[in-house]
């Protein structure tokens, strides 16, 4: 089942076990063009806020550089279409290449954790859950907020989409850090006692 843009939407943030249900036997397709979407929405917020950044920035350059307010005013609107139009094309391309590649990744895990239902139903689960960090991410501190509730709907999408439990889901999505962390207290645990050796001598 595929429904629009906005109802997926509205449905993955108020409504998100329904929704995932709803969109079990959804085609990755319909998942990527309802991504793809989202990359370039995220980049034009992002384009914006960069833009209005750089515009002041450059604004203020053309003032001190004697510039008329015609000049400032074009300094602005060329640093906002600029970044507005190379974030959209950073965002899209290395968004679905961080996509494939994170999801490979996370598959591994879930597989790990028991889900048998396949890559593509991965990729789809973690789609589905970037909706509140795809939506916010850009806001600063709000962005910050919305990765915690993307963790959580990123769980409860492996859950629902691979039929698995919520431990075997938590542990799927929290595996890869709990592994990353284990081997940086080992090599922070090594690094500090070659250190003790060798001050010792």
């Amino acid at each position: 089942m595929s429904t629009g843009f906005i109802d997926k939407l509205k449905g993955f943030l108020l409504d998100p076990t329904q929704t995932l249900i709803a969109h079990k036997d959804e085609s990755l397709g319909d998942a990527l063009q309802y991504f793809i979407t989202f990359l370039v929405i995220y980049g034009v917020l992002t384009g914006i806020m960069l833009g209005l950044f750089m515009g002041m920035a450059g604004g203020m350059a053309g003032a001190e550089a004697g510039l008329g307010a015609l000049g400032v005013s074009g300094i602005a609107a060329l640093g906002m279409a600029g970044m507005v139009v190379a974030s959209i094309l950073f965002i899209i391309i290395f968004g679905i290449i961080g996509l494939f590649i994170a999801g490979v990744l996370l598959h591994i895990f879930v597989y790990i954790a028991g889900g048998r239902k396949g890559l593509t139903t991965t990729i789809r689960a973690f789609i589905y859950s970037l909706t509140p960090n795809l939506l916010f991410g850009w806001i600063p501190v709000i962005g910050l907020l919305a990765g915690f509730w993307t963790l959580a709907l990123e769980i409860l999408a492996i859950k629902e989409l691979h039929e698995i439990s919520t431990t075997r889901a938590f542990i799927a999505v929290f595996l890869p850090a709990i592994i990353l962390a284990i081997i940086a207290f080992f090599i922070l645990a090594a690094l500090t006692t070659a250190t003790a050796i060798t001050g010792s001598y």
